[in-house]
């Protein structure tokens, strides 16, 4: 009995059918593979990706100046004049005078979905002194760059696993369509 290594074909169909079947499972693979930010061009992703991790790092570490830089016209304009209301120190101050349950302190997007105003990032977020939960971030593209209207959890609090469900809707609309809350009452007249 003669034991050996064994050996592979030598001829070149042998080796074009194992070049063919390699590239067909990577393919099919690849396809397979979902972007959490799969309806927004290709070519935009990673500046979304990159923005939406700043926003994020600049609410988890207080930094208003920076989250400022960040968020949309909506944010910063009435919707009644469409004058320029809210400029980045008064932007400041009602950012330091907020709740801290409306601080996002860490977001990870898991898919987005397209719409009239923007994209909304539906991912796992988590706020000060609750357990994570799913959170939604209005994307819109502005002055060649990657803007945020606002950012809502869900009410109730719902399991970050709900995602994985493609039929997944919140059970109650998340108001996305900006301005942030916290810049409701300088924009409009607010009654105490």
């Amino acid at each position: 009995m003669k034991i050996g290594v064994p050996r592979c074909p030598t001829n070149s169909f042998f080796g074009v059918l194992v070049l063919f079947l390699f590239l067909a499972v990577t393919i099919v693979s690849s396809q397979g593979v979902k972007t959490p930010f799969g309806p927004v061009p290709a070519n935009e992703r990673p500046l979304l990706a990159k923005r939406l991790n700043a926003y994020t790092n600049s609410f988890r570490n207080k930094q208003w100046g920076k989250l400022y830089d960040f968020v949309s016209d909506a944010n910063k304009n009435s919707p009644f004049n469409g004058k320029e209301q809210v400029n980045k120190h008064r932007f400041i101050s009602a950012m330091q005078n907020t709740y801290e349950m409306r601080h996002l302190q860490k977001f990870t997007p898991v898919r987005t979905e397209s719409g009239i105003l923007g994209y909304d990032v539906y991912g796992c977020g988590e706020v000060p002194g609750r357990d994570e939960t799913i959170v939604a971030i209005r994307a819109i593209w502005e002055h060649g760059n990657w803007f945020f209207t606002d950012w809502q959890y869900t009410d109730p609090w719902e399991a970050c696993s709900h995602l994985s469900d493609s039929a997944w809707k919140p059970q109650m609309p998340l108001r996305l369509d900006g301005p942030m809350m916290e810049l409701l009452c300088i924009l409009n007249v607010c009654e105490i």
